[in-house]
């Protein structure tokens, strides 16, 4: 009897095994899975974000169905607290020019946003000592910053970055083959020239053809005006407006007329014609714009795009128009001296003084009396050493155009504030907002 139910105990326990292996495994996989979630990870992986995009190189140490721990989130934290300081850095050493801040933040900061941001803003800056922490970003850096390194490099456009430009040519990342083609350019070297030429301008990528047509323009080579005048001319506009570079940088009065001709024809591209023309400095684009002005004095939008654009410039004084064919240009401000050259009418120039006495000359059957010009304008001939020159011309023979700078306003006492403010009256100022002057016209 006893041994029956010995056999019957045995049974039952038999048919629990099973069961109870079930639960056990159960129970033992949960408990690693919640062990292997609290176990926190050391910051981003390659799975975690893409290397190309910046937004995606945070990083994440929870996954998205687990709930972030108190260390993961100290740990992001610390990394936006890194990343929002190293910015302002950056954008502070930046404005105070400081060249090595920038070249620290660029080498040392954890963060690979931060030294790409640092190695743009040493681009931007244009400074020879950027060009050391550059090609150390690009030798020993990894994706993000080598690339705006590269763009770096290239504003920069420093010969001793050649050699990184060749090799930069034959990389597998098409942004990088595309700064390398733009800063050979302004290197101003031959065999730089020559690969823009054999390998730029026939390339299948189109935007490094688009860059090597405005490095070109660096050269002042004048025998790439036609290329220049050609692309203007296509029906592409991204070819329109890399031409639009090129002949802006090339800086020669034969480019600036080719603008200033372009400005009519080409209605899309005003806009860029007069930024580029407004970036030269030079007395070919003043007097361009000048001149453009003098032809669209009726066109409001574009009296106040150029009169803006003047006033960026700084170019205040009284600028002329000669108004008769053949002006003489005298070498002294008196009648019978000898002429330098015969104006054309429409040329635009500088006027610089004016005689001390006064003068009468017939002018078309009748006599005028009036002061002879000191005026500085643009050089016609191709082997001078200087882009203008200097010389006399008589009153009548000129329209001019005074360009004044805008009044300063006077900074008024701000009250204490523990006294009482007293109430202001009324005024046209408060409801208006001041307007920057227009360029005035008179004749003398």
């Amino acid at each position: 009897m006893s041994s029956s139910k010995y056999i019957v105990a045995n049974r039952n326990y038999l048919d629990l095994t099973p069961i109870l292996l079930v639960i056990g495994l159960f129970f033992g996989t949960s408990i690693l899975s919640l062990y292997s979630q609290d176990t926190p990870s050391g910051g981003p992986t390659a799975q975690e974000g893409d290397s190309q995009n910046p937004e995606n190189t945070q990083p994440n140490p929870q996954n998205q169905n687990q709930e972030p721990t108190q260390e993961n989130e100290n740990e992001l934290r610390k990394y936006d607290l890194q990343f929002r300081d190293g910015l302002l850095g950056v954008f502070r050493s930046e404005a105070y020019r400081n060249i090595t801040k920038l070249g620290y933040y660029a080498l040392n900061h954890p963060i690979p946003r931060v030294r790409a941001a640092a190695a743009l803003a040493l681009g931007r800056l244009k400074s020879r000592k950027g060009v050391y922490y550059l090609h150390k970003m690009i030798d020993r850096d990894g994706e993000t910053a080598r690339q705006a390194a590269y763009q770096g490099l290239a504003d920069i456009g420093s010969p001793a970055s050649l050699d990184y430009f060749y090799e930069g040519t034959k990389s597998e990342d098409r942004d990088i083959r595309v700064a390398c083609f733009k800063g050979m350019g302004k290197t101003l070297d031959p065999g730089a020239r020559e690969v823009l030429l054999q390998k730029g301008l026939t390339s299948s990528d189109k935007e490094i053809v688009l860059a090597s047509i405005a490095a070109l323009g660096y050269y002042q080579v004048p025998e790439d005006i036609r290329l220049f005048v050609d692309n203007l001319n296509s029906e592409d506009e991204q070819l329109q407006k890399a031409a639009v570079q090129a002949l802006g940088v090339h800086k020669t009065r034969t480019a600036m007329s080719i603008l200033e001709d372009a400005f009519t024809n080409k209605e899309n591209l005003r806009t860029q014609i007069l930024d580029t023309l407004a970036e030269q400095r030079n007395s070919y684009a003043i007097f361009a714009l000048i001149r453009i002005l003098e032809s669209f004095s009726n066109s409001e939008a574009v009296v106040k795009e150029i009169s803006i654009r003047l006033y960026r410039l700084k170019a205040y004084g009284k600028f002329l128009t000669i108004t008769r064919q053949n002006t003489p240009l005298l070498r002294m401000p008196y009648v019978g001296a000898e002429v330098i050259r015969e104006l054309e009418m429409g040329e635009v120039g500088k006027i610089l003084g004016k005689s001390h006495k006064r003068f009468i000359i017939e002018v078309d059957g009748r006599k005028i009396e009036d002061f002879y010009y000191h005026v500085m304008v643009a050089t016609k001939f191709k082997d001078s050493f200087t882009d203008v020159v200097k010389g006399w011309v008589f009153g009548p023979f000129i329209k001019v155009r005074n360009i004044k700078p805008p009044k300063k306003t006077k900074k008024r006492k701000r009250p204490p504030i523990l006294d009482s403010v007293p109430e202001a009256a009324p005024s046209n100022d408060q409801n208006s907002q001041p307007n920057e002057p227009a360029p005035s016209e008179q004749t003398p």
